[in-house]
This record gives structure tokens, sequence and C-alpha cells, in this order.
């Protein structure tokens, strides 16, 4: 895939309000659908953190025609892989099996029984998850840094939830979240494969036109304030590295400067291929640890996401490693990138974008995120001219406006 090459993706919306996607991928024996129902962060109960997360992890646990160990040998049976997630799920097969598959996609999606037995097992495996992550300091840091930027807003509570409140789920609050809100309006459900759009639509219309359903009322989500000042917290752990987390509130997938900002991140420090400035200084240069990063666009999504910096450490270089990110984000809101430094940018993200898109499961998901966020059908092809366009200072103008060193949330957890 390059800038020649052009993606044939057709669309149709159903009256029950399911928006059906449809991507050509001519030249793979391969097939997979995604669906991505319209379900939100803050249709889950606060006091029932963890719901949406124990609805998705169960959704493969039994359906109507299946029980859990049926379900898998059917798809075993056609070649095909099934996942679930709180907002619907994805199934991957060999092309010749894919009328097959997309029935079994259809019964997890919208005919789970969540049974006790089973949803008791699921119950105890996050759990333990949650136990593990309890005594990760990585993990902890990385909690404790969401709820300090989001505060009580949804995005604030862990995706898995509190121990306290997923013990307490029932099997009845698993039906009657997916009943509330696995409904097709403001959904997707997207495939891609090597047949014709149409018929491929015409597959997908066949399987879900008997979704149906009133559309939810979903609680808007509340505004989320940048902190006024910065603040700053350790939480001590037996261990013998320290986590830091160094951030603040980001921006939405929407946000006209998101491109810019893509460049001004792997600048600072989400560069694969190439060595950022974070990584250059903090592990190259003074040799603080292995892993880094630094970035505003990875967490952007339907809601702001964060600027988020990382770095695992040895106690005694903490603050160091703190110092050298805030000379960083100043440097770079100052300075603008220079030409060379942009151009290996530019070079990296025109050459390998395309790298995630390989795969059948990837081309289904782009369509609906560019349907989602308005992105155009054509941003494949538009994306390496919108790329090669930014200039330097417009990289250090976005910095300047979206990065704010006087107002960022440190949070590190591990040895003191």
């Amino acid at each position: 895939m390059s800038d020649g090459i052009r993606l044939e993706i057709a669309e149709r919306e159903l009256p029950s309000g399911l928006t059906l996607l449809a991507v050509r991928n001519p030249r793979v024996l391969t097939y997979a659908c995604v669906a991505s129902l319209e379900v939100r962060a803050g249709d889950e109960p606060a006091d029932k953190s963890g719901l949406a997360n124990l609805v998705g992890e169960s959704l493969d646990e039994g359906t109507k025609r299946y029980d859990a160990l049926g379900l898998a040998a059917a798809a075993e049976s056609i070649g095909a892989a099934m996942e679930g997630n709180h907002r619907g799920g994805v199934v991957m097969c060999p092309a010749t099996s894919q009328k097959e598959a997309l029935a079994l996609l259809r019964e997890m999606i919208l005919e789970p029984t969540f049974p006790g037995r089973e949803i008791r097992r699921v119950q105890a495996e996050v759990l333990t998850e949650i136990k593990a992550e309890d005594d990760d300091p990585r993990a902890v840091a990385a909690r404790r840094f969401r709820k300090m930027i989001y505060g009580d807003h949804p995005l604030g509570r862990p995706t898995q939830g509190a121990a306290k409140s997923v013990a307490k789920l029932k099997p009845k609050d698993l039906r009657d979240f997916h009943d509330t809100w696995f409904r097709p309006a403001g959904g997707y459900i997207a495939a891609s494969g090597p047949e014709e759009t149409d018929k491929t639509l015409d597959r997908l219309e066949k399987a879900f036109s008997s979704f149906r359903g009133k559309a939810p009322k979903h609680t808007p989500m509340p505004d989320v304030e940048l902190a006024a000042a910065s603040r700053d917290m350790h939480v001590p752990m037996a261990r013998e590295q320290v986590h830091v987390y160094l951030g603040h509130l980001g921006i939405r997938r929407t946000h006209p400067d998101f491109y810019v900002l893509s460049m001004m991140d792997h600048v600072l420090g989400t560069g694969p291929g190439f060595t950022s400035r974070c990584s250059r200084k903090l592990r190259d240069e003074q040799g603080l640890c292995y892993a880094v990063s630094a970035g505003i666009t990875p967490s952007a999504g339907e809601e702001p996401g964060t600027f988020t910096a990382y770095i695992g450490t040895s106690p005694e270089h903490r603050q160091k490693a703190i110092d050298g990110f805030l000379e960083e984000i100043r440097r770079i809101r100052l300075e603008p990138p220079a030409a060379q430094e942009l151009q290996d940018v530019k070079d990296y993200l025109t050459g390998s974008f395309v790298f995630a898109l390989e795969r059948n499961s990837n081309l289904a998901a782009y369509a609906i995120r560019a349907r989602r966020f308005g992105l155009g059908f054509d941003f494949l092809h538009r994306y390496p001219g919108i790329i090669r366009s930014i200039t330097a200072e417009q990289v250090r103008e976005v910095a300047e406006r979206h990065l704010h060193p006087d107002r960022l949330t440190v949070i590190s957890a591990g040895a003191s």
C-alpha cells in the first residue's frame, strides 16, 4: 500500500441507524468484520465501574444457540477467530468462511446469554488481573495519573474497574447493560475482504437487518478542565525502580491541530525508527532508562485524551528525569525542529503509516474510524500530503498552544 494504492470503500445506512461499511481488499484470501456500537464511557454507572469491560469479556461465554465451548468449536471449525469487547467485537477467517463467520459474530454480539457459571469465572479472572495491577508500580502510577487528570469524569475510572465494584457485579447487571446499550443507532459494522463492496454490503445487511431497538439516551459527558497548576505525587512501593507519568489533559481526535501535533510527538518522544529528543537525551545521553516516551495524539479519541510522558528509572534519578522532560517540553515550545529532524519524521510517517493497515481487521477498523471522526474514506491518500506540508514553525506553534509545562501532573510509583 502506498500513495498509489486506492482502497475501495462503500457504505450503507440501515433504517435502524446502523451504518454498514465494506472495504474491498482484492489481493487477500481472508476476511474480517468489526462491530463498533455506540457504547460510551459515561454509559457505565460510577458505582459499577468495570461493568462495560466485563460485558465485552463475556460476550463469547455463551449465546442462544451455543455454550462457550460450542461457540469456540463452531469458530474453530471454519478457521475463524473471534473476540468481543465493550462496543462489539471482531471476527477473522478465510474468505471462504465469511458467511458462517459473520453469523457467529452477529450471534455473539446480539444474542449473548451471560450464563452465571461462566460469568463468575471471567469475573474471577478480571479480579486476578486487577490484583496483579495493584502490585505493579507502573500500573499503579498509570491509574493514579488518569484519575488526577480526569477526576470524577468517567475516563478517570480504570477500564477494568475497581475490585470492590467488579466483585459485586451479577449476570443480570451484564444482561441489563447489554439490553440497554447494544443498540444499532450510531453503530458501525465494517467488513474487509476480497469481494465486491456491494456484495459485502448485501451480506452485512442480510445479517443485521433484524437488529432493531430504540436509540438509548446517553448522558452527556462532563467537561474536563486543564489543571490550574502543577501537581507532584509519589506512591511508595517496595520496588527497585520508580515509574513516572507526567502530563496533562490533551485533545480530541477531531482537533484541527491533530496532524501537526502528531509530528510534534515524533520529534519529542513517540517516534520509533529514529531517535526522538526525549529518547536521545534521557536514554542515550544520560542513561536514565530503557523505555521513555512522550506524546499527545496517541490517546486522542471521541473525548479528550492526555499529553503523557513516561519513564521508568532508578529512584535517585526521578527528579533528573522530570527535569529532562521539562527541558525538552520547553525547548520544543520555543525552537522549531531542525530541517533534517523534521524531514526524518516526515519520511518515517509517510513511509510507515500503511503498515498498520495490512490486516483486514485493521482495514475494517480504519473504515469505522474514518467515518466516526469524519476523516473521509480518501484519508489514506491525503495523509502523505498533509504530513509533507507541515512546517517546522507549525510544529513549534502547536507545541506552544498545547503543551503546558507550568500545569503538569506528575505521578510516580515504586522505590522512594
